[in-house]
């Protein structure tokens, strides 16, 4: 079976979908990978890449549509966003880039299943070009609602020129464990397996910390949107706090913050489940990946937001719900807070009580049975 991946831009949409990529891989199935973005992430993966928006920038997408779509711009940084739909001027935007290239791909490789991401609507085109079934993996607990739909609406100059009507995904995943879901489950609950890409390991990433050692990362798309000006509170209590930082930031440039607090470490990018086996506590964006890696991990965490990046609302709704860390704005982050992390033991036995609940729930090699017995009679 031929089974093409479509992830929207940004690690944080490729990554989640690997585990389950090398699952049909390992069962024996043919998989390629559409990406905009990140094309050598997924590829060091050792997965088939083909980057179907070359020169993909989310910053000049993200400019574009608060100029076409001025209303919803207005709100974008001060809505909260639970329903992903609402957000579909901007998801539209993105795959309209993708969709095209994506489209043709279908064509030439004739796919006989299309996995996607939430927001890779590019994927349904995909699937309703050939005309086969469509597994979407939910990236947390926003829910997907009428997405697609929606975005079809912006993309219907798309819809027409390729003749294709989006489809419902026959088959949903979802990222988040039960307790962790506020809402109605979408589809299936599947178990977090992390990637977060390979590394060679430092000698530093093999042996325990002298202190507790505190990881600090912010994603992949938010510093590029906002800049690096909302690293600094961290900074400031990170210098005050009894514990080491490893400052993870992947390429962003970091010069604008001045020289770090001597118990403060740069290291741009490393894999964040390998980091994590060596830490206490991590803070981060509110990002769904982060969280859920996080727990994997057993580690407590501090979702550190930025006020604007409304997208991390139900995350962090999780986050307080599951008792697996705690919350607040970046600004009001303190040194205090960030020794709770390392000795709070609540916080550490909500997290192993999550960590055992999704260890418990169908893993990705389950799950590639599991859709080809639900879709047997559309696939070969």
């Amino acid at each position: 079976m031929r089974v093409m991946f479509c992830a929207a831009p940004g690690v944080g949409h490729l990554f989640p979908l690997v585990s389950l990529a090398w699952a049909f891989r390992a069962a024996g199935h043919d998989v390629v990978v559409t990406v905009a973005e990140h094309s050598a992430r997924a590829a060091a993966a050792g997965l088939e890449v083909v980057d179907v928006a070359p020169g993909f920038s989310s910053v000049a997408v993200f400019e574009e549509v608060a100029r076409d779509y001025p209303d919803f711009a207005a709100t974008a940084t001060t809505k909260p966003v639970v329903d992903v739909s609402d957000w579909a001027p901007s998801i539209a935007a993105v795959n309209r880039r993708a969709v095209d290239r994506t489209v043709q791909l279908a064509d030439e490789w004739e796919p006989d299943l299309v996995v996607y991401d939430q927001g890779a609507t590019a994927g349904l085109f995909g699937a309703a070009r050939r005309g086969v079934p469509a597994v979407q993996r939910n990236l947390g607990g926003n829910r997907t609602g009428r997405l697609h739909k929606a975005v079809g609406g912006y993309l219907q100059d798309l819809c027409e020129r390729y003749r294709v009507v989006l489809p419902e995904p026959d088959v949903t995943l979802e990222a988040f464990p039960p307790s962790m879901l506020q809402y109605e489950p979408e589809g299936w609950f599947t178990r977090w397996v992390t990637y977060s890409g390979g590394a060679v390991l430092d000698d530093w990433l093999t042996r325990a910390p002298e202190r507790p050692r505190i990881a600090i990362t912010l994603g992949t798309i938010e510093l590029q949107t906002f800049g690096v000006d909302s690293v600094a509170p961290l900074l400031a209590a990170a210098a005050g706090a009894d514990a080491e930082f490893v400052l993870a930031l992947g390429d962003v440039d970091i010069s604008p913050l001045g020289e770090l607090p001597p118990n403060v470490r740069s290291v741009g990018w490393v894999p964040l489940h390998v980091l994590l086996r060596t830490c206490a506590a991590v803070v981060h964006h509110g990002g769904s990946a982060t969280t859920i890696t996080a727990v994997d991990s057993g580690v407590p965490q501090l979702a550190a937001v930025d006020p604007r990046d409304q997208m991390q609302h139900v995350t962090c709704n999780a986050i307080r719900h599951s008792g697996v860390g705690l919350v607040c704005d970046r600004a009001d982050v303190t040194s205090a807070l960030l020794e709770r992390l390392v000795v709070d033991d609540g916080l550490r036995a909500a997290t192993a009580a999550v960590r055992a609940e999704i260890a418990g729930l169908p893993s990705p090699a389950v799950v590639v049975d599991r859709i080809a017995d639900q879709l047997a009679d559309r696939l070969p």
